[in-house]
């Protein structure tokens, strides 16, 4: 209320908080002009007792001029102290520039007379060698001369400093000679003392050691730069060898003869040590140039360079002499690559000159009982040489270096393993017409397994090369994706192919489906011949593949795509039977339940001792899958069985047994149940599909794939896949000496038509876009 911008509304809120507050309204302002009266009042009390006391003001302001008097008289006598008290000590702070002006004196004349004495000392002594107490009386003199530093410009200051100069002078023209005497006569008597004058000479200034080393360190070497010069033949890089041997008895002398009149921090045989390398560096780098072309000579002497250094890092306890000498042969190791170059050539001509497959599979017809008593991997011996010979060549190379020779080693490799894979594997993969006998099996699983081997040693060897490269080369190193890639396209193809093979031998089981009598079946019987023939026929084929492939994974990937085969090959050669009789599906629907039964078995058969006896089952991820698929072919088949008519009971049936809103998959059934009038069924369908679709698929994946056109006699890929256009090959035969011909005339075509080859690539990789499914 006190407050200057005072604001009575929220006062007036409290107290007419009501309505009826308003009632009390004369009282309050009654109230209100009463207080105002009442401080009307007091203001006007207030000024007047203000205006009744000027000499109570007049009072103040003479306290005021008093207090300010009284301040100043203060201060006046402060400075007067301050003054007195100034007087009073100046005549002791003199006394104590005195004192410390004395004290300095003192000691700069005590000092000076130590100068002298020690000096003169030093002067007596000087001719008696005696560099031990020498040391100890110039270490002395070099202090005190530190202290007397600033004051050179005083005459005679500067006298003493020139006389200890000429006595120093003196002790360096003594301790060289001595050296010199000792390495001539190896006194015992100097020896004692010398080591005292190597720390006098770095005593008196540092580069007195180093031309003291220097003289030392080209006196040793001064006989091997005469022998080992490039003009002579001793200085050739064939007498690499020589030289190491001529320093080894240069350093062992060093060691035993000169080591204990060297300070031991000085290293004398460590540092020469590093000068031999650094000449020796100097004198390769003109000798290598002359030899660049013969990688025998650069070879045998970087091998005896890498243990003159590994010898040096032993005999000191280091690693500093590594590649001190051996880096100089660096740029000339692509020589040894191409030496590698041509071994590894050598190598791939031994292999296409032998039979790839193991030497059980060579001879034997009857695969069944090796694989039974026998479990042999069907792995071909050359790849594992391939890479014990990789190997080799790394751990030589890493013995010499690892520097920026492993990117040429890298691109090395990689070079032969597409080799190995153009001129080896590639031209051992058999043409579709070929794939009629159990040979065929032994090969395509061989080069299988190979590929697998390949593609994970590839995987290893990639790492080695960034474990091993040193770090500023580790993005040079070129990758083996490219390489992986065309071994994994292989690996792919292979199983394609085993496909095909299978789908070759089905044929005979299609001519009889096709020939079958449908229209005459009066009932359902037993299994057909024809589904009785096709499961004979597939599973004396995955009795021999399976248990030839190595990793599971293929197997599951072999079984996926033959079961997707099976049911779309089924699927599609229903359009044949015309008309499509309910018997007729029913028949099938029965085949195809028995050959369900077989498929839920078939990775089981990886194992050449099962036994349907056995309880072993498959893994319950193959299970669903089998489920799947053959599900959405008896879908298919319990769907053609469903009448024609009424049409809302046909596509109701449609949508709870295929399950999709695919109008062109709706035509395909119209179709294989030979309704000509489908306009009225695909209106209804239409319909439908306005009304709503639930939770149906946008496309079934059986009639997705569903043929429209005649089916394909021979039996190939059930999704129209049209057959490869191959260069004719010589067939299979199992006798070793046909294999062997086979081999060796397919890889003459793989070296001689590459072009073929090439083109022959692209259609597999059209035909393999089939069979290419991840295994699970």
């Amino acid at each position: 209320m006190e407050d200057y911008n005072y604001d009575p509304t929220n006062h007036l809120h409290e107290i007419f908080n009501s309505p009826d507050s308003l009632d009390e309204l004369p009282q309050l302002l009654s109230h209100v002009n009463q207080y105002k009266l009442e401080l009307s009042k007091q203001i006007k009390h207030d000024i007047n007792t203000y205006n009744s006391q000027p000499t109570r003001i007049a009072s103040l302001n003479s306290n005021i001029s008093s207090l300010i008097k009284s301040i100043e008289e203060v201060k006046s006598n402060a400075n007067e102290t301050q003054t007195s008290i100034t007087l009073m000590t100046s005549s002791i702070q003199q006394l104590d520039c005195y004192k410390k002006n004395l004290v300095l004196s003192m000691t700069i004349l005590k000092r000076l007379q130590m100068l002298i004495n020690v000096n003169n000392q030093l002067s007596e002594i000087i001719h008696t060698h005696n560099y031990k107490e020498i040391h100890s009386l110039l270490g002395v003199v070099k202090q005190l001369l530190t202290f007397f530093k600033p004051f050179k410009s005083i005459d005679e200051i500067n006298q003493i400093n020139l006389l200890i100069i000429h006595s120093q002078n003196k002790l360096i023209d003594d301790i060289f000679i001595d050296f010199e005497e000792y390495v001539k006569s190896h006194n015992i008597d100097l020896a004692d003392q010398l080591i005292y004058g190597c720390e006098i000479l770095q005593l008196i200034d540092v580069q007195y050691k180093e031309k003291l080393t220097n003289w030392f360190y080209n006196l040793k070497l001064k006989d091997f730069k005469t022998i080992f010069n490039n003009f002579d033949e001793a200085g050739s890089l064939d007498n690499l060898n020589r030289r190491f041997i001529y320093f080894n008895k240069i350093l062992t002398d060093i060691q035993q003869n000169y080591k204990d009149i060297f300070p031991e921090n000085w290293k004398i045989d460590h540092e020469i040590s590093i000068m031999f390398c650094k000449l020796t560096k100097q004198d390769l780098t003109n000798l290598l140039p002359k030899h660049k072309s013969d990688s025998k000579i650069i070879l045998e002497n970087l091998t005896k360079t890498l243990e003159f250094e590994k010898s040096l890092n032993a005999s000191f306890q280091t690693n500093e002499f590594n590649q001190l000498i051996s880096s100089v042969f660096e740029p000339y190791l692509f020589v040894w690559v191409q030496e590698q170059d041509k071994l590894l050539n050598t190598k791939i001509l031994e292999f296409s000159s032998s039979s790839q497959l193991p030497i059980e599979f060579q001879e034997s017809k009857d695969i069944l009982t090796i694989l039974k008593v026998n479990n042999v991997p069907n792995l071909s011996n050359s790849c594992t040489e391939l890479f014990k010979n990789f190997h080799k060549i790394l751990t030589q190379i890493l013995k010499l270096s690892n520097g920026e020779i492993l990117i040429e080693l890298a691109k090395l490799f990689s070079k032969y393993l597409f080799e190995y894979h153009n001129r080896i594997l590639l031209p051992l993969i058999p043409m579709d017409e070929d794939l009629t006998t159990n040979e065929s099996l032994k090969y395509l699983t061989m080069i299988l397994n190979t590929g697998d081997y390949l593609v994970n040693n590839i995987d290893d060897l990639s790492n080695k090369f960034q474990t091993l490269v040193q770090s500023q080369y580790k993005s040079r190193i070129p990758s083996f994706d490219s390489s992986q890639e065309i071994y994994s396209q292989l690996i792919n193809k292979c199983i394609s192919k085993l496909i095909v093979k299978l789908t070759n031998d089905y044929r005979i089981c299609w001519r009889e489906f096709f020939n079958m009598n449908w229209q005459s079946l009066d009932q359902v019987n037993d299994v057909s011949s024809y589904m009785s023939e096709l499961k004979s026929i597939t599973l004396k084929n995955i009795q021999i593949i399976l248990p030839l492939i190595i990793r599971e994974s293929f197997i599951r990937n072999f079984n996926d795509k033959l079961i997707e085969h099976l049911v779309h090959s089924i699927a599609n050669n229903l359009k044949s039977i015309k008309p499509l009789t309910v018997l007729s599906v029913e028949q099938i629907l029965l085949d195809v339940y028995s050959l369900k039964d077989l498929a839920l078995k078939l990775p089981l058969y990886a194992d050449p001792n099962y036994s349907e006896a056995s309880d072993k089952t498959c893994s319950k991820s193959y299970e669903k899958f089998v489920v799947s698929n053959f599900h959405n072919l008896e879908s298919l088949l319990k769907l053609l069985i469903v009448p024609s008519l009424p049409i809302e009971t046909l596509i109701e049936s449609y949508f709870e047994l295929i399950g999709d809103k695919s109008i062109t998959n709706f035509i395909k059934v119209l179709n294989l149940k030979e309704i000509n009038n489908q306009f009225e069924y695909i209106e209804n369908f239409k319909l439908q599909l306005t009304i709503g679709t639930g939770d149906l698929q946008t496309s079934n994946k059986l009639l997705q794939v569903l043929e429209e056109e005649e089916p394909i006699v021979s039996g190939h890929s059930s999704r129209g896949v049209t057959p490869i256009p191959e260069v004719m090959s010589p067939m299979l035969l199992p006798a070793k000496k046909n294999l062997n011909q086979f081999e060796r005339n397919l890889r003459e075509f793989a070296m001689t038509g590459e072009n073929h080859v090439n083109k022959l690539n692209e259609n597999f990789k059209n035909f393999g876009k089939f069979f290419r499914k991840e295994s699970d």
